[in-house]
């Protein structure tokens, strides 16, 4: 496929966006050899862009964000003959301490303080919420503007240092089993039975842009589901469809979900 092809189908107009940067780092790295690195991007958008690398020749590729298991992740392009390294990608860990009054903070506090700078969400990758604290994993670049200028969160004060990758608290991910029986494998039928909530209340949550499916937003609540696939709604968390164990005798369908805390 050409540019203007891929460009076509990328689907809405910020994906066309992100997708056209992407394409002028490809061209950048087969016109000087040098490597290429981007922003900070989430699941949906690398979902986005991986086919599309995989297709082009002359380039090496990998996704760095720090860690095994981490959701937003920078692009690092390289010619072919060159293997592309995780240190390329120019990553920091900030680690933010501070008195008692932390113990009340969540990832909500931590991430809103870090943009009060006037920092970019793009600049910044997971954020890794402890009882004493929070690391989080940011562009290089601004790490020294960061540690220096952010001395609160909320009311508490804090201190703000880098630490070496090595160093970073991996997050501890409890998982839950739920069994339940829902009537169809509609979005809003499965996450109302994994979340615990009425489908009313989620099919408002679905509508208001706040469900993801595989990390892609749907916004219909009959949206069709089925095993393996992770939902997240904004505020609720996220949960996976483990097993579809087949129907009931009363034609309800029996599931095995996998909640995530």
């Amino acid at each position: 496929m050409n540019r203007k092809e891929i460009l076509e189908r990328s689907g809405s107009p910020g994906d066309r966006l992100l997708m056209a940067r992407v394409l002028d780092k490809i061209e950048t790295v087969k016109k000087t050899h040098d490597i290429q690195v981007s922003d900070f991007l989430d699941p949906s958008q690398q979902a986005l862009i991986s086919p599309v690398l995989s297709q082009v020749p002359g380039i090496s590729f990998l996704w760095a964000g720090g860690y095994l298991l981490s959701e937003r992740r920078r692009l690092v392009i390289t010619p072919d003959y060159l293997e592309p390294d995780s240190s390329d990608a120019r990553l920091e860990v900030l680690a933010m301490t501070g008195s008692p009054k932390f113990h009340n903070l969540c990832h909500r506090d931590y991430l809103g303080a870090i943009l009060s700078l006037g920092v970019k969400r793009e600049k910044i990758g997971d954020l890794i919420v402890a009882g004493d604290g929070c690391q989080v994993i940011v562009d290089r670049d601004i790490a020294e503007y960061i540690s220096t200028n952010l001395l609160k969160v909320g009311r508490a004060g804090i201190r703000v240092e880098k630490v070496s990758l090595e160093d970073l608290r991996l997050p501890e991910e409890q998982v839950r089993e739920i069994f339940a029986t829902v009537p169809s494998l509609r979005l809003d039928a499965v996450a109302a039975a994994g979340f615990g909530v009425s489908r009313t209340k989620i099919a408002a949550e679905i509508a208001a842009e706040k469900a993801r499916v595989n990390w892609h937003v749907v916004t219909d609540s009959s949206y069709p589901v089925g095993e393996g696939d992770r939902i997240s709604i904004r505020g609720r968390g996220r949960m996976e469809i483990d097993r579809v164990k087949g129907e009931t005798k009363k034609g309800r369908l029996s599931l095995v979900l996998r909640r995530f805390y």
